[in-house]
């Protein structure tokens, strides 16, 4: 019982951390925030910092992990399954899911971005298109273009437009900007496995 409450306590001090990195990069960028500026923010001690964090780095990359899994959850989960229309990667939860965290992740990818979190965030969606692409291959057979070669062009796309979304404070719904990458997308991809749409 009493290490259901310190769970409760330890969750809510990291977020306040994580809250307060986040606040701080859209303020002033990554590079110029210290850890005093971060508990500061957070209205927590500097021993509090340290029992749960090596540095800012390690608080950074804490939150790149989350990141990392809720994208996983966006481009594999139910909603995307139960699409009746065949997408080239289910994009339009990782849309909607970055429309509901508009800040976290324009502090994450926006403008100024951090190349350890565009490396994550690459990482992430390269993983998942290779396993998408692999299944294209299974389906129709060897594309004209190396598979390595069409993932960097997917991955490299839709991170572009989610930045330019992101700093352009999201123009369209993400509904259209899915179909603006599959429209922008698709047919290319298509046409390399011979079959465009």
């Amino acid at each position: 019982m009493v290490k259901g409450k310190v769970d409760r306590r330890v969750q809510r001090t990291r977020q306040l951390l994580h809250d307060a990195l986040t606040a701080l990069i859209l303020e002033k960028g990554y590079d110029k925030i210290t850890v005093q500026d971060i508990i500061e923010r957070a209205n927590v001690g500097r021993s509090t910092f340290y029992a749960h964090y090596l540095d800012k780095q390690d608080l950074l990359e804490s939150g790149l992990e989350r990141l990392r899994d809720e994208l996983g959850r966006n481009l594999t989960g139910d909603d995307a399954a139960e699409s009746a229309e065949w997408t080239l990667l289910p994009t339009l939860e990782l849309f909607r899911h970055t429309g509901q965290h508009h800040d976290l992740f324009r502090a994450m990818i926006g403008g100024t971005g951090i190349d350890v979190v565009v490396r994550t965030i690459d990482e992430a969606l390269t993983a998942h298109a290779q396993a998408l692409l692999a299944e294209l291959v299974a389906e129709r057979g060897q594309p004209s273009v190396p598979a390595r070669v069409m993932v960097t062009y997917l991955v490299g796309a839709l991170l572009a437009l989610l930045t330019w979304w992101l700093d352009n404070d999201m123009p369209y719904p993400p509904e259209q900007m899915d179909q603006i990458f599959q429209q922008l997308t698709e047919p290319g991809v298509l046409a390399v496995f011979g079959k465009a749409s």
